[in-house]
């Protein structure tokens, strides 16, 4: 299980999930734009061992994916806006510092 986890919300990510997914272990939205990015990523995995990339279908809740993934020390969100009711789920889940980012959060 890793410690580092991104959760994709954003249904146009599709070509940036490549370098992300070199990075960490990603749980994407499943969406056409995404779906072939997914593809790619699959295929990379095949030279490249730790790629890992999990897709998920829309809406996904939050709640519900944190307990599917685990328990990571750090969760990057991208495409979700860090509302109260996310930050409640996120303390209820263990993540003691939540600070939002361009592009949606992160919490560890």
């Amino acid at each position: 299980m890793s410690r580092r986890v991104a959760i994709v919300f954003d249904r146009e990510f599709g070509d940036r999930l490549g370098e992300l997914a070199m990075r960490m272990p990603v749980w994407i939205v499943e969406s056409n734009t995404n779906r072939s990015a997914v593809a790619d990523a699959w295929n990379r995995a095949s030279e490249w061992p730790h790629i890992s990339v999990t897709v998920f279908r829309p809406p996904g809740d939050l709640r519900l994916l944190l307990t599917q993934i685990g328990q990571p020390q750090r969760v990057d969100v991208i495409g979700m806006r860090l509302k109260e009711e996310v930050r409640e789920i996120l303390t209820a889940a263990g993540f003691a510092t939540i600070v939002e980012t361009s592009d949606g959060f992160r919490a560890k």
